[in-house]
């Protein structure tokens, strides 16, 4: 092993990240940037159709993480596949990871439309449930696309083919626009839908995303050689044993996925009885808070190749250098990100509504929100290098003490209540965030040291205990 990858951190590391990385980071931004669209265009409508949005988004969020929760295996679990040389059994795994994803499609897209009629059970007022409500049901059918995109990207990225993504989610976010124009205001002959034509717009472009990435894989090269789509003599239609396996690493974290959002999505209901001001300003911090959030996030997603791969290859060392330069990429960029947001949040909020309580509730968020983002990476990116060692379970874990044992709990006391404070609420509830993360931080890190002692063999029968390891060892 060359001198170089012994070091806990390591510039050729941190160039990989980046390059892996760049484009992940685009194409997230991408989608969160539908997000923020869909927020500005809604309140520019009216302050109601915005809150609408906020609620039943509060709702799609979890039930949608929980069906990607499971299928965010595929990337770490093909990247070990791709490192220990063994490309067909990675294009297997993708093929019963489609499966999945339709199977995940009926299995949250029903409970989600019965529940779409019964909104006002959550305090919400007659008008703002039956926009909620319409908003939710044309987001469903687009769920089946979404995921079926996920695991399009999957494959790719097992094969550190990001810019794919990249593209695609400039071209969704350039049509979301457009659609959201015509449905939501009415025009260029549409009905005029409000907070529904928001929705129509969003299960649109999903759709839009899967058939851009099929076309992408189709006309790869290298995957074209592996014949993703046709399965081996030997390969099952329908492998159980592997599904099982795919479930046991991804059912952890997407339970881990829905518990650390629902800490959010409860807000937005939690605070439905202070008004449309308290839920719009909290929606205008947490739609700012995600856009940032695509930095972490993506190189959360290339920490998983990235440690995957190398594991996969048998070379733990090489995977601790990279989860170490990830974490403190991560955090550089979030001190920066920091320091911006507490200078300008001002203009910030201006860019999202003209009304000048919700502006004013807003502003005040974005304080909590800048304290936010240092634990906030710290906690994504160790959370993504730990499923590149299948390690779901600790996230899991994690996250439900933080979230459900401190976030929560925490900030409806300060939020709701006056036990220990006075009422504090939307700030009540952020400082609750804070608490949460930072306890996740620290959580993973240390799981991540106490890993980082395997040596190469017990680090590879840990992610590849099905097989044999690497076919070959590449020098790189």
């Amino acid at each position: 092993m060359a001198a170089g990858t012994a070091s806990s951190l390591s510039l050729r590391e941190a160039r990989r990240i980046l390059g892996i990385g760049l484009p992940i980071f685009i194409a997230q931004l991408s989608q969160i940037g539908m997000n923020f669209v869909d927020t500005v265009m809604t309140g520019r409508y009216s302050a109601e159709a915005m809150a609408a949005v906020a609620v039943a988004g509060s709702i799609w969020a979890p039930a949608m993480l929980l069906a990607i929760g499971f299928l965010l295996a595929l990337p770490g679990m093909g990247a070990q596949l791709a490192g220990a040389r063994r490309p067909q059994d990675c294009a297997h795994l993708f093929r019963q990871g489609v499966l999945l994803a339709l199977a995940l499609s009926l299995a949250i897209g029903l409970p989600l439309w019965i529940l779409s009629s019964r909104l006002e059970a959550f305090g919400l007022k007659p008008g703002l449930a039956d926009q909620a409500c319409a908003y939710l049901r044309a987001l469903i059918p687009g769920l089946p696309g979404f995921l079926l995109f996920i695991c399009l990207r999957s494959l790719l990225e097992a094969f550190a083919r990001t810019r794919p993504a990249m593209v695609i989610g400039i071209a969704c976010l350039a049509l979301n626009v457009p659609l959201n124009y015509a449905f939501i205001y009415g025009r260029l002959g549409m009905p005029q839908l409000g907070a529904m034509g928001c929705g129509v717009a969003t299960a649109a472009c999903y759709w839009f995303m899967a058939l851009a990435m099929l076309g992408c894989i189709l006309f790869d090269r290298e995957l074209a050689a592996i014949r993703p789509f046709v399965p081996r003599r030997a390969d099952p239609a329908f492998d159980a044993a592997l599904v099982r396996r795919i479930l046991r690493i991804g059912g952890p974290n997407a339970l881990a996925l829905c518990v650390e959002c629902s800490l959010f999505a409860l807000t937005a209901i939690l605070l439905a009885p202070f008004g449309t001001t308290a839920v719009a300003g909290h929606q205008i911090a947490m739609s700012y808070g995600n856009l940032l959030f695509a930095v972490p996030l993506s190189i959360s997603f290339t920490a998983t190749i990235r440690v995957g791969r190398e594991l996969g290859a048998g070379r733990a060392q090489r995977a601790r250098t990279a989860s170490r330069t990830a974490l403190a990429l991560g955090l550089l960029l979030a001190l920066a990100a920091m320091a911006a947001t507490v200078a300008f949040r001002g203009e910030i909020v201006s860019a999202y509504t003209e009304d000048q309580a919700s502006a004013a509730m807003a502003s005040t968020l974005l304080l909590y929100c800048a304290a936010y983002l240092a634990g906030d990476s710290l906690q994504c990116i160790g959370a993504g290098a730990l499923r590149g060692w299948n390690d779901t379970r600790t996230v899991f874990l994690t996250s439900l003490a933080s979230c459900g044992g401190l976030g929560l709990p925490l900030g409806f006391v300060l939020g709701r209540t006056d036990i220990l404070v006075p009422a504090m609420g939307a700030p009540g509830f952020w400082t609750g965030y804070i608490a949460a993360i930072a306890f996740s931080a620290a959580c993973y890190i240390w799981r991540l040291r106490r890993l980082e002692r395997l040596g190469d063999s017990e680090a590879l029968a840990r992610v590849l205990p099905q097989g044999a390891g690497p076919a070959s060892r590449s020098r790189d």
